[in-house]
């Protein structure tokens, strides 16, 4: 098993691999379900191809002249097979794709988190709207200590979300935690939380396992606790056109997860 932080070439191989399968699922499966939606369209929106594959940051997207270029070609090439549309747009979209890589090495998946990442491996948004008003804090997930697992200690993320809780709690009067992600069916994620938590899971959406978002709390699942691509999880979307897990919302009071951590540590 390697312990080893992935080097600056697996990280480029790591966005190829990532682009390639974005390419494949929207040829492939994409666009027969959607014929309404443009390749391009189709790529944005629903595949990890431009902030997951090349590390452009969400919003910018149409106004980099690459992410544009790349828009335009898949369009061009969409009545290719699948495969002709992997390999030509890959050709297409390499040397973008290395620079990228190289830019983003230092920040990368399991390498380093990006600035801004405020509790170790979790990260809270800043309450607003009808969040701020109901006291809910938005979390995310990521891995500060790769390449090993944030499953590895259990007490590490205990002492991750009492980090989240007691800052939102002390700034913002926070009082509920509150996210979605595709780690709510694994059973280790769902371990560090109280029955509130399952009680309060909402209803597992199937359609969007056939036609995600583009961003992690879906397609998080496709990446080892290194920042590699899963084999695995690669060709169970290339044969079954879809994501193997659903990404599903949940919540629990402060209180009954503190009280739940405690046997953590």
């Amino acid at each position: 098993m390697n312990n080893q932080v992935k080097t600056l070439e697996e990280h480029k191989i790591y966005g190829e691999q990532m682009a390639r399968l974005a390419f494949y699922f929207a040829k492939k499966w994409l666009a027969p379900r959607n014929p309404e939606k443009p390749m391009s369209e189709l790529l944005r929106e629903h595949t990890p191809l431009f902030y997951h594959a090349l590390h452009f940051m969400p919003g910018t997207w149409m106004d980099i002249p690459g992410c544009v270029q790349i828009m335009n070609q898949a369009d061009r090439l969409a009545n290719l097979s699948p495969e002709d549309f992997e390999e030509e747009m890959w050709e297409f979209t390499r040397m973008l794709s290395w620079i990228q890589a190289e830019a983003n090495y230092p920040v990368g998946v399991a390498v380093n988190t990006k600035p801004g990442w405020n509790c170790g491996t979790l990260k809270y948004d800043p309450p607003t709207g009808t969040l701020a008003e109901e006291g809910k804090v938005i979390f995310h997930i990521s891995n500060a200590i790769g390449p090993h697992s944030i499953f590895e200690d259990p007490s590490y993320l205990a002492y991750c979300f009492l980090l989240v809780m007691k800052e939102t709690e002390m700034r913002y009067g926070s009082h509920t935690l509150y996210t979605s992600t595709w780690l709510n069916n694994r059973q280790q994620w769902l371990d560090l939380f109280p029955a509130e938590w399952q009680e309060n899971m909402e209803a597992e959406d199937e359609a969007g396992k056939f036609l995600p978002p583009w961003h992690f709390g879906w397609w998080g699942q496709i990446v080892t606790k290194r920042g590699t691509i899963a084999p695995a999880m690669d060709q169970y979307i290339r044969e079954n056109g879809c994501l193997k897990y659903a990404c599903k919302t949940s919540q629990c009071s402060f209180k009954s997860m503190r009280e739940h951590l405690k046997k953590f540590y």
